[in-house]
């Protein structure tokens, strides 16, 4: 079985919908989901974002994926922020593990490589990503990849990291207003604190809703390749 991470239930959702014969479970904080992409089994675990609830919900899902059989390695898929100009929105990249990946795909289904820098809060402006950029030479931000990677080192399977890319370096993101959608230290969604937060500030209604209405597509994008990849890959990855 493969153990595929996504942080948030809205990065996933496209991944999910593409699962055949799904089985649905809540273990140790984590929505899980359990079935195939083609002929490979998967585990899908949904994971929040960040310190303190994504290594732990990680290792819940790979513990739980473990007394279902042998996990043969550990796939984190997700939204990842731009440092370095030149990057796109919907540019799609492998950030750890590209030698076990890549040999098996199609040359024209390869993506690229990118170094990234695990952060512990967003880099929310441009100004933020250019000196995060500038001091890691990282080309891309997230909050989980190097928690998460060392929980599969924990277990002593693979790791890959697949990233797309949700903002550009040169964008400033309405991140005070997302971060009214998710509470960091309980790892919930707090929906109904993000709609107070619009009612009491409504001018914040649009610059969010600019932002959110792009992100729909990069998702699908992320979710059908890494379908394609592990159909592709998938009897021969982590083998």
């Amino acid at each position: 079985m493969i153990v595929v991470l996504i942080p948030s239930h809205f990065e996933a959702k496209a991944f999910l919908d593409g699962i055949a014969e799904p089985k649905e479970a809540h273990i140790g904080g984590a929505d899980i989901v359990r079935g195939k992409t083609g002929t490979v089994p998967v585990m899908a675990g949904m994971i929040g974002m960040g310190l303190p609830h994504a290594p732990l919900r990680a290792e819940a899902v790979i513990t739980e994926a473990k007394g279902a059989g042998r996990v043969r390695g550990v796939i984190l898929a997700g939204f990842a922020g731009a440092l370095q100009p030149g990057l796109k929105r919907g540019d799609i990249f492998v950030t750890a593990g590209a030698e076990l990946l890549l040999p098996l795909l199609p040359e024209a289904e390869r993506p690229q490589e990118a170094k990234l820098a695990t952060v512990e809060k967003i880099a929310g402006t441009a100004a933020a990503k250019k000196e995060l950029g500038e001091r890691t030479g990282a080309a891309l931000c997230d909050m989980e990849q190097a928690h998460v990677a060392a929980v599969a080192k924990k277990f002593g399977v693979p790791f890959i990291g697949i990233r797309i890319v949700s903002d550009e370096a040169q964008e400033d993101l309405p991140s005070d207003t997302l971060g009214q959608a998710y509470d960091q230290e309980t790892g919930t969604y707090t929906p109904w604190k993000l709609a107070g937060h619009l009612t009491r500030n409504p001018f914040k209604t649009v610059p969010l809703a600019s932002f959110v209405r792009l992100l729909p597509p990069i998702r699908n994008r992320m979710s059908d390749r890494l379908h394609t990849w592990l159909r592709l890959a998938g009897p021969r990855l982590f083998v």
